[in-house]
C-alpha cells in the first residue's frame, strides 16, 4: 500500500469533525482538577467521605443523643504547646452532645472518628485548642462541650467525623476546610455555653 492511498485527498477533507473533535477535548480538559484543586486550595474540589447527616453548624439527634459540630479548622500547632509531625497538621472540631435518652453514650477515641477521603482515619490527639470533650459521655439529661483533635496528613482538606454513641447507631457530619492551615491556632470563641 502506498502512501497516498492512505492520505486523504484534499477534496474529500470535511473539516466539520476536526473542529468537533477539537472542541470536545478542549471542553473535557476545562473540566478537569484546577492546580488549586490538586494542591487542595481554596475552593478545593475535594468532598467529605460519604453518606453525610449534617455540617457544621447543624444539630442532629438519633436514638436519644444529639450532637452539634460548632466549627473545624485545621492548624500546625496549638498556642505553642503542641506542634505536628512533618507533613501532618491537625483538624479540630468544637462540638456539643447532649443525652435526652436514659444510657450513656460513648465519646471516646472510638466513638468519635475522623475519616479522610483516602480511607484512612485521623489519629486522636490529646492537645486541642480549647477544653477537650470529656470520653465519657454525659448523664441522661446533661449536655457536655468541648474540643476533639485528630493529626491527618498534609494537604487533607475534608472529612466526615464519624459519632458512634452506641452499637448500631451513627451520626456523621461532612465538611471541607475552606479556610488556610493556621500555623498557630488560638482560640477566640467563648465556650461557655457549650
Amino acid at each position: 500500500m502506498t502512501l497516498s492511498r492512505l492520505l486523504v485527498p484534499w477534496s474529500q477533507f470535511r473539516p466539520l469533525p476536526l473542529v468537533l473533535a477539537l472542541v470536545l477535548a478542549l471542553a473535557l480538559a476545562a473540566c478537569g482538577e484546577s492546580a488549586a484543586d490538586a494542591s487542595g486550595g481554596k475552593g478545593s474540589g475535594v468532598a467529605p467521605p460519604g453518606p453525610i447527616d449534617a455540617t457544621p453548624g447543624e444539630t442532629v439527634e438519633r436514638d436519644g443523643v444529639a450532637i452539634t459540630v460548632f466549627e473545624a479548622g485545621a492548624a500546625r500547632s496549638f498556642d505553642r504547646r503542641e506542634q505536628a509531625a512533618d507533613g501532618k497538621i491537625f483538624i479540630s472540631a468544637r462540638l456539643s452532645i447532649r443525652n435526652s435518652g436514659s444510657e450513656i453514650p460513648a465519646q471516646g477515641p472510638d466513638a468519635l472518628v475522623l475519616e479522610l477521603p483516602d480511607g484512612t482515619i485521623g489519629k486522636p490527639w490529646i492537645v486541642t485548642p480549647g477544653s477537650r470533650l470529656r470520653d465519657t459521655g454525659p448523664g441522661p439529661g446533661e449536655e457536655f462541650g468541648g474540643w476533639r483533635s485528630w493529626e491527618v496528613p498534609e494537604g487533607t482538606r475534608a472529612a466526615t467525623l464519624s459519632f458512634r454513641p452506641e452499637p448500631g447507631v451513627e451520626i456523621r457530619f461532612g465538611f471541607a476546610l475552606s479556610g488556610e492551615v493556621r500555623d498557630r491556632w488560638q482560640v477566640t470563641s467563648d465556650l461557655r455555653h457549650v
